[in-house]
């Protein structure tokens, strides 16, 4: 039977249109391909890496698998949707053995991933895509500055003998030296950070290899440094609350944390910001949060007529969820405007470490602005302080430091 030749090309028209509209959909929402390609892909002991694992870790530290692919020849190809909403993040490949694995930002685009050695995957180039660059570049700063330390400390052996090198001058002179290299070293980086503060490399290095040797002022200038670009991205929030934990003080600003709400939904502590909030700590079993709860419950009624004005917001640190909820419910505490949330972390709580609880139970006022009015009041103090506060005597405007 003969086809009609028009029937066919307008198939074609159809299919090539259809295959351009896919192709223009797929490359609207974006795919990062990472390409590996392992060098020496012998472990430790002595067997080769068949398998790999793209996983990224959530905001409460647990890891997640995205995707995995099989290593054939010492090569590999991994893949992941990249939805527009989707913010640029640190993964890691993992298949290397325990604690060993490859640190790489997953964006649209093609990633090349080069590991020269399977036991030092931590070696491993990622170039490719803008934050995989510039990430790569900034690893070299810091490992430059480290052989570098490495090489003089080894000059310096070579001109003295061991008995100078362990005399107290061999020993100041090689403190010396990797402190000069050190000072040089984070002196770089942070201007490689500051050139590049629109990447989302950014905020995540300032977070975890600067601000914990920088003093309070200059820290916050190290926050203002970040392009306001990356206000929205959870690395920059990240930061900016670790900033905020550091400087933690009656009339500083609070840091956000996480609320995992009793009814499964997900709030902020800044979604709270206009009223005044009771944020309270308290973990099961331990008697004094027993004792807390039911003072709370006083303090309930005092802010009941007022809820446009004042929440309770008690977050538990305990690990296991269905207890907490168990207890919430049974307590009668779980009343409109009284918020009880839990992640299930236990003391191990993103919030607890961001608010320095170390102890149960722990209560903070804070003003509508988000600005600490107490950091660890007692109950009975706090139903005080807030009929204070609601018969218009505004006394922490008083105790601002």
């Amino acid at each position: 039977m003969e086809i009609n030749k028009d029937i066919i090309m307008k198939y074609r028209i159809l299919s090539a249109i259809l295959f351009i509209a896919v192709s223009l959909a797929a490359s609207a929402q974006g795919t990062c391909t990472i390409n590996g390609t392992i060098i020496d892909n012998r472990l430790s002991d002595g067997k080769k890496v068949k398998k790999v694992y793209l996983t990224r870790t959530n905001e409460l530290g647990l890891e997640i698998e995205v995707a995995q692919a099989k290593v054939r020849k010492g090569k590999y190809t991994l893949t992941y949707p990249f939805s527009q909403d989707e913010h640029v993040l640190l993964y890691a490949i993992k298949g290397f053995g325990e604690g060993k694995d490859i640190g790489l930002f997953v964006e649209p685009g093609t990633v090349s991933v080069t590991t020269a050695s399977a036991m030092r995957p931590e070696l491993s180039t990622a170039t490719g895509t803008p934050t995989n660059d510039a990430y790569t570049a900034y690893k070299a700063i810091l490992r430059d500055g480290a052989d570098e330390a490495e090489k003089k400390i080894a000059a310096l052996a070579e001109q003295h003998d061991e008995q100078w090198l362990n005399s107290p001058e061999g020993k100041s002179t090689a403190k010396r030296i990797v402190a000069q290299e050190t000072i040089k070293t984070e002196s770089e980086a942070l201007r490689f950070l500051i050139d590049h503060n629109a990447s989302p490399m950014t905020p995540l290095e300032m977070e975890c290899t600067l601000l914990p040797k920088l003093s309070e002022a200059y820290a916050g200038q190290v926050l203002n440094a970040v392009s306001t670009t990356l206000h929205a991205h959870p690395y920059y929030q990240s930061l900016r609350n670790s900033v905020l934990a550091s400087s933690m003080k009656v009339g500083n600003e609070v840091p956000d944390i996480t609320l995992h709400l009793l009814d499964g939904d997900t709030k902020h502590l800044v979604d709270y910001r206009g009223r005044y909030v009771i944020l309270n700590f308290w973990k099961n079993n331990c008697e004094k949060s027993a004792e807390m709860l039911a003072e709370l419950n006083n303090l309930y009624e005092v802010i009941k007529p007022h809820q446009d004005q004042y929440i309770i917001i008690s977050v538990s640190l305990d690990s296991d969820v269905a207890a907490w909820k168990s207890i919430v419910n049974g307590a009668g505490t779980n009343r409109e405007g009284w918020l009880h949330a839990c992640d299930g972390m236990g003391t191990d709580s993103p919030a607890a470490k961001l608010y320095k609880v170390v102890a149960t139970p722990k209560t903070i006022l804070i003003e509508p602005e988000g600005l600490a009015v107490s950091l660890d009041m007692e109950t009975d103090e706090m139903v005080m302080r807030i009929e204070q506060i609601l018969s218009g005597d505004l006394y922490y405007l008083d105790q601002k430091e």
